[in-house]
């Protein structure tokens, strides 16, 4: 099993690279969670504040626009609650992540990698899970970058997908990409899994996160699962990294 240090003893670095607030909750808190329990680093970029989300739940009624700001605020709530650092934040408009040229968000992006110098890259794969198109747009730029970071350092970052099994899928009435099918790595979340609830609880702003709370207690949800991109060049310390994600 891979110690949780890298070889010159610093700790390992996880970055996920999403387009809007709550995207790194649903996806894959809970394996994040266990991941900085183990001493390790994670750092969180958004794309947009989310900003033509949903106006509040339940008692909560937000102005269309004051939403950007309060989802923020709840995005750096949870990430404090999960002990990772402070978010990455660009300032594209909600639904305007495709309007941008995909390699100018990809330089942001590459700048973001260069300094955090990531061990795993998590973003959505071609699909975007839910076919938004800022998920897609981000998932485009997010690859760009990662091409890039490798050809201009001496890193290998393990770069992985949110996966959901094809049974699942369907009963969410998805139509995910092979790529996002394969449950490559399947993360026991049980000791986090409260606190990933909590988590979607807390973007009070937002009708789909309580849904996924409730949906995900009732059915019990208690692994997270990634795929592999197809664009990783494997190698011993990918392999590791592998077995450690596993291993949490």
């Amino acid at each position: 099993m891979m110690s949780n240090k890298i070889v010159d003893g610093k700790p390992l670095v996880w970055i996920g690279v999403f387009a809007h607030p709550d995207d790194e909750t649903t996806s894959s808190s809970g394996t994040m969670m266990k991941w900085v329990k183990k001493n390790n680093e994670a750092y969180i970029i958004t794309g947009t504040r989310g900003e033509e989300g949903t106006l509040g739940t339940g008692d909560l009624k937000i102005k269309r626009e004051d939403l950007g700001k309060v989802r923020e605020e709840e995005l750096r709530h949870n990430l404090d609650l999960y002990g990772v650092n402070p978010p990455y934040i660009f300032n594209y408009r909600d639904q305007d992540l495709d309007k941008e040229i995909p390699e100018t968000l990809a330089k942001k992006i590459l700048t973001i990698l260069k300094e955090t110098t990531p061990d795993v890259i998590i973003t959505f794969g071609p699909t975007g899970i839910s076919n938004h198109p800022d998920h897609i747009a981000i998932h485009k730029s997010a690859l760009i970058a990662y091409k890039y970071y490798k050809s201009e350092t001496d890193r290998n970052p393990l770069l992985i997908y949110p996966a959901i099994a094809e049974e699942r899928a369907k009963d969410y009435g998805l139509e995910l990409s092979e790529d996002e099918k394969r449950l490559d790595i399947v993360v026991d979340i049980e000791d986090t899994f409260e606190t990933k609830i909590q988590g979607l609880k807390n973007y009070k702003s937002q009708e789909d996160a309580q849904q996924l709370a409730k949906r995900f207690t009732e059915h019990n949800f208690i692994y997270e699962s990634f795929s592999i991109s197809p664009i990783n060049e494997l190698d011993e310390n990918s392999t590791k990294l592998i077995n450690y994600l596993t291993s949490l």
